[in-house]
């Protein structure tokens, strides 16, 4: 069997693929006119294929929050060893990569964490108790009311050092 050619004497992808592998195109079926069919149909394919990686992207990704109002409860608050945590959300809005909201307890003389930094920045607002920040260095009391902003890269934590519990909002963002 001769190798196939196309009409300008150029030796097809699918044989140049296969050189040295006798009648290799003829066993994969390949001639000019079915080639033709066999690119239309991979083209196809492709487009089909992006398509619905596409979708799949779209819909791994999370819902833009939209305009809400979340009621005071405490049916979703976990207890941990330092007190207790209850999610709000965390989610992309129309101008920030993602925006998440939680309201912490901490038991009198406890930390939620060693003092660490992260990229993103964040709001305290303190409901009830005394919290001290620990702020590069630095330490302040805040009571209720007050607002700690913790800038980002910065070192930072937060100790209660009231006798009660101390509950304070937590407003995180991060932009792209």
């Amino acid at each position: 069997m001769t190798e196939p050619t196309l009409q300008d004497g150029r030796r097809p992808l699918v044989a140049q693929a296969f050189t040295g592998v006798p009648n290799a195109a003829a066993a994969l079926g390949w001639s000019p006119a079915n080639g033709r069919r066999a690119a239309l149909k991979g083209c196809a394919t492709l487009i089909a294929v992006a398509a619905l990686s596409s979708i799949a992207t779209l819909v791994a990704q999370k819902p833009i929050q939209k305009s809400t109002v979340y009621e005071w409860t405490t049916a979703d608050t976990k207890p941990n060893d330092w007190g207790a945590v209850r999610q709000v959300m965390r989610t992309p809005t129309p101008t920030l990569d993602e925006l998440e909201i939680h309201i912490s307890t901490l038991q009198p003389g406890k930390s939620p964490h060693a003092p660490h930094q992260h990229q993103h920045e964040e709001l305290l607002i303190i409901k009830e108790g005394t919290l001290e920040t620990f702020q590069s260095g630095a330490t302040r009391r805040v009571g209720p009311g007050g607002i700690i902003f913790q800038a980002s890269n910065e070192m930072h934590n937060v100790t209660n050092v009231g006798s009660t519990p101390a509950t304070y909002f937590v407003i995180g963002w991060t932009t792209k």
